[in-house]
C-alpha cells in the first residue's frame, strides 16, 4: 500500500485554511463596511433632523402673524412675546394689533386706522385682567367714561412700538395678553397697571381671567385707585362693567 504525501496533505490544508480566511476576511471586511455607512447615514439624518429643527424654529419666530387665527396654540402655550402696532381700539381694553416680526422692523409699512380689511391684517387683543367702561353697541349706551379709557390707551399705545404677552385665548377668540410699551426707549410701562391706576378701568374677575403673575398688584392699584376716589370711583352710582354687561344681557 501506496503511503499519501505528507506535503500534499500540507498543502490541501493550507489552501483550505487560506480559503477560510479569505472568506471570513470578506465577511468582517462587509462589515465594517456597513457599519461606517449605517455610521455616516446616521450622522446625515442627524445633521438633517438639527437644520431642519433650526429652519423651522427660525420661521416661527420670524413668521408675521396676521390675524388672531393665525396665533398658534403653542405661541399662547409658550407666552411668546410679540412685537408690533397699535392701529386702533374699539374701548378702553381691546384694540387691533399688527404684528411685525423682528426681521420686518425697520421697513414696515402699518395699515391706516380706517383702512379697508384692517381687521384680515391684524390682531385682535383683550387687555389682560383689567375691565374697561363699556362703549354704546347693541342698541346699548356707553357707559360713563367709556371714551376716555378708549383715549387713554390710545395715548399709551398709539405711534409706539408694542409688546404683547400671549396668555390664553377668549370665548371671543381674541388674544388676551399683557400689554407693554417703553417710553424714552427705557421705561417700561404695563397697560393694566396705567389703566388701574387712573381709575379708567376695573380688575377683571371673570371667568378665564389672567393675571399673568401679579394679581395681588393689580388688586392694590385698584384699591389706591379706589381710595383716591380717581376715574370711575369718583362716580357717584357707577356701575362697574361686569355689573352693566349682566344687567343688559337679561
Amino acid at each position: 500500500m501506496k503511503d499519501s504525501d505528507p506535503r500534499a496533505s500540507d498543502k490541501s490544508r493550507k489552501e483550505q485554511h487560506d480559503k477560510t480566511t479569505s472568506t471570513s476576511g470578506g465577511l468582517l471586511a462587509g462589515s465594517e463596511d456597513l457599519r461606517q455607512r449605517l455610521y455616516v447615514y446616521g450622522q446625515s439624518a442627524v445633521c438633517i433632523g438639527v437644520c431642519g429643527g433650526i429652519a423651522f424654529g427660525l420661521y416661527m419666530v420670524f413668521r408675521r402673524y396676521a390675524t388672531e387665527t393665525d396665533v398658534p396654540e403653542r405661541v399662547i402655550r409658550t407666552q411668546q412675546r410679540l412685537r408690533g402696532y397699535l392701529v386702533n381700539a374699539a374701548d378702553g381694553d381691546t384694540f387691533r394689533f399688527y404684528h411685525v416680526p423682528a426681521w420686518r422692523w425697520a421697513f414696515t409699512r402699518r395699515p391706516a386706522e380706517r383702512s379697508r380689511g384692517v381687521a384680515k391684517q391684524t390682531i385682535c387683543v383683550r387687555v389682560s385682567a383689567v375691565d374697561a367702561p363699556e362703549m354704546a353697541h347693541f342698541g346699548n349706551p356707553e357707559q360713563p367714561l367709556a371714551r376716555e379709557a378708549r383715549d387713554r390707551l390710545l395715548q399709551q399705545l398709539r405711534g409706539r412700538a408694542v409688546t404683547i404677552k400671549p396668555l390664553a385665548r377668549d370665548q371671543y377668540g381674541r388674544i388676551v395678553a399683557t400689554v407693554t410699551y417703553r417710553s424714552w426707549l427705557v421705561f417700561r410701562h404695563n397697560v393694566a397697571h396705567e389703566m388701574l391706576r387712573s381709575g379708567l378701568a376695573t380688575l377683571y374677575r371673570g371667568g378665564n381671567a389672567q393675571y399673568d403673575g401679579e394679581e395681588a398688584l393689580l388688586a392694590q392699584l385698584q384699591d389706591d385707585a379706589r381710595r383716591a376716589k380717581v376715574g370711575v370711583w369718583g362716580l357717584k352710582g357707577f356701575k362697574t362693567p361686569a355689573e352693566y354687561k349682566r344687567e343688559h344681557r337679561r
